[in-house]
């Protein structure tokens, strides 16, 4: 059977475009300051979404911490920024950072851009998923190295009470008269997340206080190595002292002033940039040199955040993922130590090196290396709880020179994913391979009526606006094939077609070399997550008072499993949505055995549905764990997933996870309560 060639058609800017463009109200927070030794500099335009979902799943699976039942239904009533600056924005009086914090640091680096507006607070606390929002009570916007040193020393300090104060009394032997206070960071990139990364958590002893006035709970009582206090006595070793510890609120440090690309020289496969830019940037700057960053999670995310998530995507089949594209990074560590009440920003006499947190520079330029521990790939993938990115070497690739797509319908699921497995075993060389179920062409077909949608833009030509048509609402395959000559790619394409059609009956074979159709012909794929959330739109019940589902109320969720387990689960997870009746499209990066499920739900959902969509969940990740998978192929685990880590790598390898997040964060400062359940005391002995 020969390949049709679909006739010239050019696709509209989908939702997700028109999002970074920035026509959702947005303003540019970002601009970089005059000292900043950049090669590029961008404005930071992110999207923003009115959450109109205030009832949300419950949390009490995800214990230890809490999030207070105030966050829980917390609107997002602010849909304009303010234009003012960051730095000139009033701290309010609500806030449970320490008294000092803000104006130390100020005091230290006056042009260091600090927001607690609201809007910046709110977008800072929440990714893209219904994990209901939790904000810092600061927003930080460092453009150097130093200035993160000394927001990260300034989260672990001590704080000696005033002469004449009460001392805290915690039984008739014990006093003390030191408190230690400690501020949680969370790194922000994008705000892209999906298993609630972003979200600031709080120790399950905390006050559900609205107001953020909790400066003067009691904290915990805890004895402390003297070893951890930067006044330590040198002949002193084992001396504990007995201070209290108190969490005092979070900050969120925005990397979008990071904003450096290096420069590419004739034969490098590399670059280094900084933790700010974003994938298309980088690629839109790497134009000229005819290399490109391969890795494509869909979204515009930062290389920082995309490598704090171990992020990969489409092309990952191909390229690999972000572990397999970094070779090497700088990063911040938080202290070890707790800074001293009688040294700050300004002391002269600061010669502990733990307390200032350390800079690391990891891993080479070479392309392999088998020197000591592999740093790169252990901050890799940890999800801001070891370590503030700053820059990050990436792998380049060749722009390929030959392209060509194409995609098959299916009479049923099982039949196009074991083709998928039939064209990976038999080693064609496929650069992109991606499933959709019926429900997701259902999706699609339904968007082709929006304006939006259904037609293809105009731009150059004629300007003439042709409308996409509607596909057969079948299982259907989207494949893509590239090399350095069109006959290598034309090759690959026709193996591939003959395993679909001859081997699995795969019908209505369809293929296209030239860009704009290429692009036509994976609509379906490109557009597939805001058409399937508008599968439940609002008024999609026949309700006039249904609200709909949103982005901030759907639930993204993957597993990855290997390929010949494929087929089955990601035909049985289809057939859980269709038996509990739950909207969930199903599809995959199918080369790599990634798969997700994107469930949207709706402020008026009954428990019951909701109960059914997280079943969905737990039994996918169920069957992919029992066959050798994993939770999460590329999402990361945030809170959303910490529960299933256990039953993956079992106690001992959860407990080797904690012991590194101790070793690099032994007072949990950096994005606690994610991926492990480390103490947010800092698991140091507990007195009363």
């Amino acid at each position: 059977m020969a390949a049709k060639t679909l006739p010239l058609v050019r696709l509209t800017k989908s939702l997700a475009h028109r999002r970074r463009l920035g026509l959702s109200l947005a303003i540019d927070r970002c601009a970089a300051s005059s000292d900043l030794s950049s090669s590029v500099r961008l404005s930071s335009k992110r999207p923003h979404h009115v959450d109109t979902l205030t009832s949300h799943p419950p949390l009490s699976t995800y214990p230890p911490f809490k999030i207070p039942s105030v966050l829980t239904s917390y609107s997002r009533s602010f849909t304009t920024r303010s234009s003012a600056e960051p730095s000139q924005q009033q701290h309010p009086e609500s806030s449970r950072l320490p008294s000092d914090f803000l104006s130390t640091l100020q005091t230290s680096h006056p042009n260091l851009k600090i927001s607690s507006n609201h809007y910046d607070l709110d977008s800072h606390g929440h990714g893209e998923s219904y994990h209901p929002t939790s904000p810092p009570d600061a927003v930080i916007y460092p453009t150097t190295l130093e200035e993160i040193q000394d927001i990260l020393r300034l989260c672990c300090r001590e704080k000696r009470n005033n002469e004449g104060e009460d001392n805290v009394d915690v039984d008739d032997d014990v006093t003390t008269t030191t408190t230690v206070e400690i501020v949680s960071v969370i790194p922000y990139g994008a705000g892209t997340s999906v298993e609630g990364h972003l979200q600031f958590l709080f120790p399950p002893e905390e006050k559900d206080d609205s107001s953020h006035t909790n400066n003067d709970e009691r904290g915990e009582i805890v004895e402390i190595p003297s070893s951890y206090f930067t006044d330590q006595d040198e002949n002193v070793k084992s001396y504990y002292k007995k201070v209290q510890i108190k969490r005092k609120g979070g900050i969120s440090i925005d990397m979008c002033n990071f904003q450096s690309i290096g420069e590419v020289g004739p034969g490098d496969s590399f670059v280094q940039v900084g933790a700010g830019v974003t994938r298309n940037t980088l690629n839109e700057a790497l134009r000229h040199t005819g290399m490109q960053f391969m890795v494509d999670p869909g979204a515009d995310a930062t290389i920082g955040g995309m490598t704090a998530c171990g992020a990969s995507g489409t092309s990952a089949v191909k390229y690999g993922t972000m572990r397999e594209n970094v070779l090497a990074m700088t990063a911040v560590l938080p202290p070890t130590t707790i800074l001293s009440a009688n040294n700050d920003n300004n002391s002269d006499d600061n010669t502990n090196t733990n307390a200032t947190a350390k800079i690391v520079r990891c891993g080479t330029h070479a392309l392999k290396s088998s020197a000591g521990y592999n740093l790169p790939a252990i901050l890799t993938g940890s999800e801001g709880t070891l370590s503030v990115i700053t820059d990050i070497t990436v792998k380049l690739h060749p722009i390929p020179s030959h392209v060509v797509a194409a995609s098959c319908a299916f009479d049923d699921l099982h039949s196009a994913a074991e083709a998928v497995a039939m064209i990976r075993m038999m080693g064609i060389p496929v650069s992109r391979i991606e499933l959709l179920d019926e429900m997701s062409i259902r999706a699609f077909n339904q968007t082709l009526d929006s304006d939006e949608c259904g037609s293809s833009g105009g731009s150059g030509g004629g300007g003439d606006e042709l409308r996409l048509q509607p596909m057969e609402v079948k299982p259907t395959l989207f494949m893509e094939f590239s090399g350095h000559s069109e006959t290598i790619a034309v090759e690959d394409l026709s193996a591939a077609q003959s395993i679909c059609v001859d081997e699995f009956e795969g019908t209505d074979f369809v293929s296209a070399s030239d860009e704009s159709t290429r692009q036509a012909l994976w609509a379906a794929r490109h557009r597939l997550y805001y058409s399937s959330i508008a599968l439940r739109a609002a008024g999609s019940s026949g309700d006039d008072d249904d609200e709909g589902a949103t982005p901030q109320s759907t639930v993204l969720t993957d597993v990855c499993v290997p390929l010949p387990h494929f087929a089955d689960i990601l035909s049985a997870t289809a057939r859980d949505v269709h038996e509990l009746g739950v909207v969930g499209p199903c599809f995959g990066h199918a080369g790599d055995g990634n798969f997700h499920c994107i469930l949207p739900l709706k402020k008026n959902d009954t428990k019951e549905y909701k109960d059914n969509v997280f079943k969905v969940i737990e039994n996918l990740t169920d069957r992919a764990i029992r066959v050798g998978g994993t939770c999460t192929g590329e999402h990361g685990v945030g809170y959303g997933k910490k529960k299933y880590l256990v039953r993956m790598y079992g106690e001992g390898g959860v407990s080797m996870m904690e012991a590194v997040k101790k070793s690099l964060d032994p007072f949990n400062i950096l994005n606690p309560g994610k991926i492990v359940d480390n103490d947010f005391y800092g698991g140091f002995r507990r007195i009363g």
